[in-house]
């Protein structure tokens, strides 16, 4: 399974980076936004919306990195009741759940992407609105398959071939 870490440990790195980024950024057009509008009396018209759109791709980089070490919110009364192979049934169900719920996201990311590819923002005039869209699909298809990575290592454990997987 070294492959398999090294993969993950890529996908990590990376994800992890581009919502630090994202953050950096957002942080400092905040700033900006003060500073112009409240030291210099001279408000500047895209930092608003910089900030709001890097919001949102802070939040998806950040929701592939909280998938993967399991950070997330989770509702773990089921995980009370069973144990052994039986839990590792119900993680299956609810990983391949949750797949099917990305995947219907990152379909509807790919049709918003290809329907604002040629709309800019309305203070950027160099960033498209597709560019959203597309990191957010992304980032559910990036997710989706470390949930299918998630159940063949899960599936795997059941079978006696490798070790479990922490929900």
């Amino acid at each position: 399974m070294a492959p398999i870490n090294d993969i993950r440990r890529t996908i990590y790195v990376v994800f992890e980076t581009l919502a630090i980024c994202a953050f950096l950024i957002m942080l400092t057009s905040s700033v900006l936004q003060v500073f112009f509008r409240y030291v210099l009396d001279s408000p500047l018209q895209w930092t608003e919306e910089l900030a709001r759109l890097t919001c949102v791709l802070t939040t998806y980089f950040g929701g592939v990195v909280i998938l993967m070490t399991r950070e997330h919110i989770r509702v773990d009364i089921i995980d009370n009741y069973v144990s052994g192979r039986s839990a590792d049934a119900v993680a299956m169900l609810v990983d391949l759940l949750m797949s099917w719920f990305l995947l219907s996201v990152a379909y509807g990311c790919w049709r918003l992407t290809n329907a604002t590819w040629e709309t800019f923002t309305a203070t950027m005039d160099w960033f498209r609105t597709g560019y959203i869209y597309a990191a957010v699909g992304i980032s559910m298809l990036v997710m989706t398959f470390l949930l299918l990575l998630d159940m063949f290592e899960r599936a795997m454990h059941m079978a006696g071939r490798a070790r479990k997987v922490e929900p």
